[in-house]
């Protein structure tokens, strides 16, 4: 499977958009900034595909008209949709029929992008409304991939056998010495066992695993035979239905269930695993492992950033003999940036004929990703005007671009500017989502504290994304013990990623003070930019009606900060892709930055004392009165 070419008409800022799949690798990698339009293209694409599979049946239409042509197993096909028809290789067709198609569209989205795990949660109520008695064959022909999938990806390439290719590079990567052959699965009632006619009593064949039908019933009951041989040594295992819990456990002999699937094509097992999950009937699934460092652990030890330098190689090789189409939306978006550097090593492992059958499709705004890329050319999105043109850029310039010009990399040379940081100073860091966030705070503070030294360093760490990550991971407190660190963001759409710091607590919740999540464990703070308590932009962050803020509905950036400062107009503007006439940051944030914030007169910096005061007082500091109040 291979994409050639695509039009597409009118879709969000994809306006009489063309774009040519030219290099002759199985990985496509799109780059741009947030907002130029990566994801969109992802959208249309399963738009188009979900068109194309439901168009012989009564399945819903589509918004845009779209040409699209790609090739499957040497055969080369042209759609065309327009006006409300439908052409193939440039004859009019009242059906799609047995047109080549690709069998499976695979979609690994980070959770950032809700339109995407939208369009896949759609289609995929759909097919679970079908499954409890579908047809042995039936597969979903979208899926989506996202980190609750880690186990049951690991699980299903690690019951292949110890020789295969895909087993070794798995274990190779993630340093896992020796699998011991037993599965332990969970299962929870499911989403159509709501109520209580599917209730289990006698656990036979009238009412086992809540009544389930069909593929379902066909391989739960095919599990049960695989049942693993009771515990030795005095060791004692719960197992079997149980009521209390309303849950089945199982303890699996991962070798007979691997000889079952083996001469199955090698998505069949994980599609049957799938099934379950799509039924909310799968709640665990784990293999006990040895590590090369000598520790015992299961499939659940993995971190999701460690897990992620594979999910291109487990999604690829476990249906690499499908003809498949895989996009990636920004799946390196919460890795540390020497992972961002080390993410598409994976490639080298991927097999051949895993890479003929698949045309993978990656985006990135990631400057330490795209540094890692050997060739010389990369697709870039841009926005001209009121159109988005996709050209291909030199490495060099893109990443300059992405880092919005302020970090250079070479060809030989990636420069990760936190490890630096962080190996060549002691005390406090405060993050922030980029660079021009970080020239903004240190212009700040010189205007508050003029001559005052700054307790903690002020470092950017590329997006929201990365950063939320990086606010969580245990590494960062366990390598620099007795260090506290924050991070800064943006007001706007940021707070899902701000959110995720400490799901279930807020530190402080007053906006106006910067509201505030504390990692769980350590010393890590996650702060959304302070809302002014009178400004004009107040209204685009606290509701008016509910004195609630709008979460990641909300638009403040840092350069709102300056809206009212008078002579400052011309930066801000109505953003049209809004239906409620918030303004936006309009021209270069750089130069913004440098050139227009050092000229700011003190008295409009006093937005920023919230944060810093906090800051300061975690850093033990004293909090004095600013210049900008005396």
């Amino acid at each position: 499977m291979r994409l050639q070419r695509i039009h597409i008409s009118d879709y969000k800022n994809l306006k009489d958009f063309d774009l040519t799949f030219e290099n002759a690798n199985s990985l496509e990698i799109f780059v741009g900034k947030n907002g130029t339009g990566k994801s969109n293209l992802f959208e249309a694409l399963i738009e188009i595909f979900r068109h194309l599979e439901e168009f012989d049946s009564d399945g819903e239409g589509i918004s845009f008209d779209y040409r699209i042509s790609y090739e499957i197993g040497g055969i080369e096909t042209a759609i065309k949709w327009e006006n409300g028809q439908l052409a193939i290789d440039d004859q009019a067709r009242k059906t799609v029929g047995k047109t080549p198609r690709p069998e499976n569209i695979l979609v690994y989205y980070s959770g950032h992008n809700d339109t995407v795990s939208g369009l896949i949660g759609k289609y995929q109520s759909a097919f679970r409304g079908r499954i409890k008695g579908a047809d042995f064959a039936d597969t979903r022909y979208f899926i989506g991939v996202g980190s609750h999938y880690k186990q049951l990806l690991l699980a299903v390439c690690l019951l292949k056998p110890a020789h295969s290719h895909c087993r070794q590079i798995i274990c190779s990567k993630l340093g896992i010495a020796d699998v011991v052959p037993e599965l332990k699965l969970t299962l929870k009632r499911p989403y159509y066992a709501k109520s209580s006619d599917f209730d289990v009593h006698n656990n036979d064949e009238t009412d086992r695993f809540w009544k389930a039908a069909g593929i379902t019933k066909t391989f739960l009951d095919q599990l049960l035979s695989f049942a693993a041989p009771p515990p030795t040594g005095g060791r004692v295992r719960t197992e079997g239905y149980l009521a209390s819990e309303d849950k089945y456990v199982l303890f699996l002999d991962s070798a007979k269930l691997a000889e079952a699937f083996k001469e199955s094509a090698p998505h069949e097992l994980f599609s049957r695993f799938d099934n379950l999950m799509v039924l909310e009937m799968l709640e665990d699934i784990s293999i006990l492992l040895k590590l090369t460092n000598g520790a015992e652990a299961n499939t659940s030890y993995f971190s999701d950033g460690q897990f992620q330098s594979v999910y291109i190689f487990a999604i690829t090789e476990i249906f690499k003999a499908r003809q498949s189409l895989t996009l990636l939306d920004e799946p390196d978006s919460f890795l540390h940036p020497q992972w961002q550097h080390e993410f598409l090593s994976q490639i080298a492992g991927i097999s051949d004929s895993a890479s003929k059958t698949n045309h993978t499709l990656l985006s990135s705004h990631s400057a330490s990703t795209i540094s890692s890329i050997s060739e010389t050319k990369i697709s870039l999105f841009e926005i001209n005007g009121n159109t988005v043109k996709v050209s291909q850029a030199l490495k060099g310039e893109v990443i300059t671009s992405l880092s919005a010009g302020l970090i250079t990399f070479s060809e030989s040379e990636a420069r990760l500017n936190i490890q630096h940081v962080l190996s060549t100073t002691t005390g406090p860091v405060l993050f922030t989502e980029g660079i021009t966030d970080e020239i903004i705070l240190e212009t700040a503070w010189s205007k508050l504290y003029p001559g005052e030294d700054r307790p903690f360093e002020i470092q950017n760490a590329f997006d929201c994304f990365f950063l939320a990550n990086l606010l969580k991971r245990d590494s960062l407190y366990q390598s620099h013990p007795d260090r506290v660190f924050f991070g800064v963001f943006d007001f706007d759409e940021a707070f899902s990623s701000w959110e995720r710091i400490n799901e279930d607590v807020t530190f402080e919740s007053d906006p106006e003070k910067c509201l505030t999540k504390k990692n769980k464990q350590y010393d890590g703070y996650g702060l959304l930019l302070p809302v002014p308590s009178v400004s004009t932009i107040k209204g685009q962050v606290i509701n008016a009606n509910t004195g609630g803020t709008f979460r990641y509905h909300s638009l403040l950036t840092i350069e709102l900060l300056f809206h009212d400062v008078p002579g400052l107009e011309a930066h801000f503007k109505i953003d049209a892709e809004r239906t409620d006439g918030f303004k936006k940051f309009t021209g270069k944030k750089t130069t913004f930055a440098k050139n227009v914030v050092p000229n700011i007169d003190a008295q409009y910096f006093k937005v920023f004392e919230p944060l810093f005061d906090f800051v300061r007082a975690k850093c033990g500091a004293p909090i004095p009165l600013s210049a900008a109040t005396e």
